[in-house]
């Protein structure tokens, strides 16, 4: 299942193991199943009402560390692919030039909001200070910024490059938000993995699969990679349609986010990064800190 309705980019590993069989080809029967974020998301998880998901560590580490039973079984995102889009008349391309504004974010409370605190408080800035505002995170509420009704609301990569591509007055950027480690990590519950890991293993096999027929397609400018995806008929959302904002979207993901320069093989959660996460988690006050975050994580079961 998906922590967000299957809508961005986020999600094309999950879309190309789906539609391009990739699923079928380890055995498997797929459902994917969109819920309304991550507290929903680990719910299910350990209710058995889902098999596995992931989820950034901003909102999963906390679980982790207040006992909830679930474990990290690999790593699909290395960084975080949120953006600030703001305007050319007064730009937000760092933390300081939020200070005394407003920001818009999809919801009040979740993963955006809790980056854009640990990005101020790395940065030595009051999160009291700026004023936060829940709006639809599309280009939509572009009109918004122009207006001077938000100085800039934080939106996914896809969104992010839409607008840059349609409006010469954006101005997109992490603007401080990627300071903190933030990977998202695929998790289950330890009963699963006793009892049915040859499942688990075809999963991040075929997510691991998928994901890695994308990365070679990028010598393709990832011709097949849409091409699959827009026949499938399965997907509609604005950015798999727009060819700049989507082979855009994938160079990032194919090079930055699914796969890096750190040698860390496709789908392995790096235990050294996942420690650093946990420690900029506790140094911003989301969880207490002092604990053995390696006690949370395995490669066991990735290719």
């Amino acid at each position: 299942m998906t922590f967000l309705p299957l809508e961005s980019f986020t999600f094309a590993p999950e879309m190309m193991a789906y539609s391009g069989g990739y699923f079928e080809e380890h055995g498997l029967d797929v459902t994917l199943e969109p819920v309304q974020g991550t507290s929903a998301a680990i719910q299910s998880v350990v209710g058995d009402a889902a098999f596995i998901t992931r989820a950034s560590t901003i909102d999963i580490v906390p679980a982790m560390e207040d006992g909830q039973q679930i474990v990290g079984v690999g790593t699909m995102a290395r960084q975080t692919n949120l953006r600030i889009a703001s305007s050319t008349d007064d730009p937000v391309e760092s933390t300081a030039d939020m200070t005394g504004k407003t920001i818009g974010m999809g919801s009040i409370g979740g993963t955006s909001e809790r980056a854009l605190d640990l990005a101020l408080t790395h940065d030595g800035i009051d999160p009291g200070s700026v004023e936060r505002q829940a709006v639809p995170v599309t280009a939509a509420t572009f009109e918004l910024v122009r207006r001077g009704e938000l100085a800039g609301y934080i939106v996914s990569l896809d969104t992010a490059l839409t607008l840059d591509d349609q409006n010469d007055d954006a101005v997109v950027g992490p603007a401080g938000l990627d300071v903190t480690p933030d990977l998202q990590l695929y998790f289950t519950t330890p009963d699963t993995l006793e009892n049915d890991p040859e499942t688990v293993e075809a999963f991040l096999a075929a997510m691991a699969d998928a994901t890695q027929f994308m990365v070679d397609d990028r010598e393709n400018n990832y011709d097949e990679t849409l091409q699959i995806l827009r026949d499938s008929g399965d997907w509609d959302f604005p950015a798999l349609f727009d060819d700049e904002a989507a082979r855009g979207a994938l160079e990032v993901y194919t090079t930055e986010t699914w796969m890096d320069d750190s040698g860390t093989p496709l789908m392995h959660t790096d235990p050294d990064v996942f420690a650093e996460a946990y420690d900029a988690l506790a140094a911003g006050g989301l969880v207490e800190g002092g604990a053995d975050p390696q006690d949370w994580i395995t490669n066991d079961y990735v290719p």
